[in-house]
């Protein structure tokens, strides 16, 4: 069984040193139940790639990793020769969503095509700074490492579609996405809501995660888009809440969209 090691934790004596280091929030981070736990117990994954070293903090955004960033040291601190990671995984554009409001009007309760819900400024704020958050944070990584013969692969979690259907971590809050849609008065109905979370994933995949994808520069956008369920009531068996895969959803993203980009890379056999 693999481990993920969190902040503030360490290899006993012993215990395998992280193969890779992950940086991001949601699905790399809450409770046990993640994308990289999934990852590490698989049991396709190889041994000496089944310890991750995850970083992050609770809300932060991916611009706040870079620069003079409030957590631009947590970076740096770790990426040393002699930290010798043979691969990278980035997973942060949700806080980002959430701080731009999903790139939501004000309000939408006079938009009757999901299209209408977005604000264009809103939305171009959004993609540029989540595009702005990962190239730092990728040419931090390079530039790290630039006196090295190592170009390590570097992997883009792209999330999937949620269905916004009021569920959260703790059922007494309701979900997040369900809070910012009710907040901006967009219609109520499923299929209107699970169109316009749709399409602010499709933004981001397409006009941001799509644009990094270079496979001669080991930079991989991983397009998990549309694996899991949406579906009632199939999507309760791959959805914990509006937005968490289960553990077996996480399975399914990891083999469709995550084990083909790994499997060059030996990560997985």
């Amino acid at each position: 069984m693999g481990i993920v090691y969190r902040p503030g934790e360490s290899p006993e004596p012993g215990a395998p040193s992280p193969a890779g280091l992950a940086l991001g929030d949601s699905w790399f981070w809450h409770a046990d139940q993640t994308l990289l736990q999934a990852l590490v117990e698989h049991p396709r994954v190889a041994p000496e790639h089944a310890a991750i070293r995850l970083l992050g903090f609770n809300g932060a955004r991916l611009n706040q990793y870079i620069g003079d960033g409030a957590y631009a040291d947590v970076i740096h601190m770790h990426l040393v020769p002699d930290f010798h990671f043979s691969e990278f995984y980035l997973g942060g554009f949700a806080n980002d969503a959430l701080e731009h409001r999903l790139a939501l009007r004000n309000d939408c309760a006079s938009a009757s095509d999901p299209a209408a819900c977005f604000s264009a400024a809103r939305l171009d704020l959004m993609l540029y700074h989540i595009s702005e958050g990962l190239n730092g944070i990728i040419r931090t990584i390079r530039w790290a490492y630039r006196k090295t013969p190592w170009l390590q692969p570097i992997f883009l979690n792209g999330y999937d579609y949620p269905v916004p259907d009021g569920r959260g971590f703790v059922d007494s809050h309701g979900g997040w996405i369900t809070a910012v849609m009710d907040d901006a008065n967009v219609d109520p109905d499923p299929a209107f809501r699970m169109e316009v979370v749709k399409r602010m994933i499709d933004f981001v995949n397409d006009e941001v995660l799509a644009e990094f994808h270079s496979p001669l520069e080991r930079v991989f956008h991983v397009d998990s888009r549309g694996v899991l369920a949406r579906d009632a009531p199939h999507y309760t068996d791959d959805w914990e809440n509006e937005g968490y895969p289960t553990r077996e959803g996480f399975t399914k993203i990891l083999e469709r969209a995550w084990f083909p980009m790994l499997a060059p890379f030996r990560i997985v056999n």
